[in-house]
């Protein structure tokens, strides 16, 4: 099957796909580094995604604490929009 005989559902899935591959180059690139933790988000809909390599660390909790805080602000993101759509309605 070429792309163009591709439905627009398994492009967008090989796209995800493609993402989590390029991580695992990054991994494979710095092997001789201390790994400190990796992990790739991939939120649904048009967010954007989010890919961290931490490298010469070993603190379980700062690799937590970022992705902790990578969801607080999305979701901060998430209801601001939602309060400012909800500003607008009429009832």
């Amino acid at each position: 099957m070429t792309d163009e005989e591709q439905s627009p559902e398994h492009k967008a899935a090989e796209a995800r796909a493609l993402q989590f591959e390029a991580i695992a180059v990054q991994i494979r690139l710095n092997r001789d580094a201390k790994f400190g933790g990796a992990f790739l988000v991939i939120p649904p809909g048009d967010a954007e995604p989010f890919s961290s390599l931490m490298l010469n660390q070993d603190e379980a909790a700062i690799f937590w604490g970022a992705i902790k805080s990578l969801g607080e602000v999305a979701l901060g993101t998430l209801e601001a929009a939602n309060r400012q759509q909800q500003g607008f309605r009429r009832g």
